[in-house]
Formats: C-alpha cells, structure tokens, sequence
C-alpha cells in the first residue's frame, strides 16, 4: 500500500502515507459496515437491498420519479426497475400516480399512508449515535468532516460512471490496469 500511496500523494514521509492508508482501509471499512446494514434494514422490511435502497431514493431523496428515471439513478434496466417498483408498491412502499403535468406520465411515489415510516424508525438509533459523536466535536472538526464526506461522495459519483462506462466496452475493462 505505502509503494501505491507513494506515487500518489505530495508528501511522502512514512508517517503520512501511513495515515492516509489509514483513511482508506477505514473508509473500505466503512462501505462495507454500510451495506450490511442496510442489507440488514432492508432485511428487517422483508425487501432485498436494491429494492430498500430504491424505496429510500423514491421516500426521502428524490420523491416522485419516472421509473426511466429511477433507472438511471440507479444503474437498472428499466426491466428491473418495473420488478422493482411492482413489489415496492405490493408492499406498501410506492404507488404509481399520474404525473401532474403530463397525465400521459406515470410517476412513482411513497404511498401516504405506507410504510415509509417504518424505514425511517429503523434509522433513529444510526441517526442518534451519529447526532452524538458529532456532539463531541468542534464546529471547525465537523466542517471539515462534512467537507471530506462530500468530496469522497464526489470520487464515488466519479467512479459509478467509469464503472457504468467501462460496461459498454469491451470486456478488456476487468483486466487490471497497467
């Protein structure tokens, strides 16, 4: 790891690159932690983890969506979305609505009354751990925490289209890199 870091990094002194190893191997920690547990929730829902994660996307971040749309956020065919959405919506998650501008359109939505909530529930404790670790840093520490979140979310947004683009090459793309 120190040879990679290395050639990578201004500052190569054996104590920074073993630092910044350091926040890797974490941050691959943490990915990990976080699909387990959402393979957990979504195990808890009675749905498979594409299916919470869309649930999620649809409830609390993007709302109404097309499923093209959806599809694309995603990385789904729309296939596979359509599966998706039949079994969010036999759940009790989504619901399929006209589009109010375009009533040619369907949309897909939480159901008002669905089960939405219950998803939320089970994010309170990871949610009140959090609020209390962040309690116990500075402003200026929780600045420059969200500061390195965002620009790590931004490398991750990066390498999902790389990853999206590479599969419409060749198969050549598996072959590691020289």
């Amino acid at each position: 790891m120190n040879e990679f870091l290395a050639k990578r990094v201004k500052s190569s002194t054996p104590e920074r690159l073993a630092l910044i190893g350091a926040v890797i191997q974490e941050a691959r920690r943490m990915s990990t932690r976080t699909v387990m547990f959402h393979t957990a929730i979504a195990d808890r829902l009675g749905l498979n983890p594409s299916d919470h994660k869309c649930a999620d996307l649809i409830c609390n971040e993007t709302g109404p969506i097309t499923a093209g749309r959806l599809a694309e956020i995603t990385g789904l065919s729309t296939g596979a979305i359509t599966g998706v959405v039949d079994r969010l919506e036999k759940a009790g998650f989504v619901e399929r609505v006209p589009d109010r501008d375009d009533r040619r359109r369907v949309v897909i939505q939480g159901t008002k009354e669905g089960r939405a909530p219950d998803m939320r529930h089970l994010f309170m404790p990871m949610m009140e751990g959090t609020a209390k670790l962040c309690d116990s840093y500075t402003n200026e520490q929780l600045a420059l925490i969200i500061g390195f979140m965002q620009r790590c979310g931004a490398i991750t947004e990066a390498q999902i289209v790389n990853l999206r683009a590479a599969l419409e090459q060749p198969r050549k793309y598996l072959a590691k890199p020289q």
